[in-house]
């Protein structure tokens, strides 16, 4: 069902106590307004930008009150797909899948919905411990690889399914990742989303035991701009500062920055984040032989 914008902004408009005079000054007439607001006719992007701006809403604000005040359903599937990943919840996964494909049914102009299906399907693979379907791989690679630049929603596909690409796949999206960030970062709704892409990425190249990336994207995330309030952001960097520390042999140095990042990460309740980067700490030690005991 279309949304009608004029309605929500006709709500805006009365709950801020805004005269309809002194908010279509200069933008559209009374009857124009009226139209818009029955959903009769549309207004222009120009016209609808300058009415948000005279109600003193983002377009991001105004999504959100749109939907009812909740993330738009991209944000909240990733955020319920990163959760089951977390808590290795396959059949969740499966539910997930199940869901988006009977969006991707319906809605079947919005391609965003079967993206979300390939990442899922992707996911599941991968957790299954099987082949991943290589159809499935190629469409969201090739996706990724079309649109020369990217925006935070390509930035969203690639850090989701990451793991399906090959070591220098992920070099040649490296340079679209940093020209992704130089827009991005400074924007706090899409920083953080920003900055755990290139967390992922270093894990894929220690991993690989590809030391030459390692530095490189360990220099990305030193230079990168956290704000006060990215908690959470600082202490993965931190971690990993950590383990970079312990693989250059700096054991003492190295545990304390870990140690150090698991004790904030059991002030914020982060309990997934805290199961998982324990345990990645293990694979570090067995993968590099480092002689602590964990």
């Amino acid at each position: 069902m279309e949304e009608n914008y004029g309605k929500i902004v006709s709500n805006i408009r009365i709950a801020k106590g805004v005269p309809i005079g002194k908010l279509i000054s200069g933008i559209c007439s009374r009857t124009a307004y009226g139209n818009f607001v029955m959903n009769r006719t549309r207004t222009s992007v120009d016209n609808f930008m300058k009415l948000l701006a005279k109600l003193h809403v983002s377009y991001t604000e105004f999504k959100y009150i749109a939907n009812g005040f909740e993330t738009d359903y991209e944000q909240q599937f990733v955020m319920d797909l990163q959760k089951a990943i977390a808590q290795n919840d396959l059949e969740q996964l499966d539910a997930l899948l199940q869901r988006v494909l009977n969006y991707s049914a319906i809605y079947e102009n919005d391609e965003k919905y079967q993206h979300l299906a390939w990442i899922t399907q992707l996911t599941i693979d991968k957790m299954k411990g099987v082949q991943l379907d290589e159809n499935v791989r190629q469409k969201v690679a090739n996706y990724l690889i079309k649109c020369e630049t990217w925006t935070h929603y390509e930035l969203m596909m690639f850090n989701n399914a990451m793991f399906a690409f090959s070591l220098d796949q992920i070099r040649a999206f490296r340079e679209k990742v940093i020209h992704n960030l130089e827009k991005y970062q400074n924007l706090r709704v899409y920083g953080s989303e920003s900055f755990r892409v290139l967390i992922n990425m270093l894990m894929v190249f220690i991993e690989n035991q590809s030391y030459r990336d390692i530095r490189i994207m360990m220099g990305l995330i030193n230079n990168y701009q956290l704000n006060e309030d990215m908690l959470f952001e600082k202490t993965l960097r931190l971690y990993f500062t950590g383990i970079l520390d312990l693989i250059n042999q700096k054991i003492p140095t190295g545990l304390t920055k870990v140690e150090q990042a698991f004790e904030v990460l059991s002030i914020l309740n982060a309990k997934d984040y805290h199961q998982n980067l324990k345990q990645y700490l293990k694979q570090i030690i067995l993968k590099y032989d480092l002689d602590i005991k964990a």
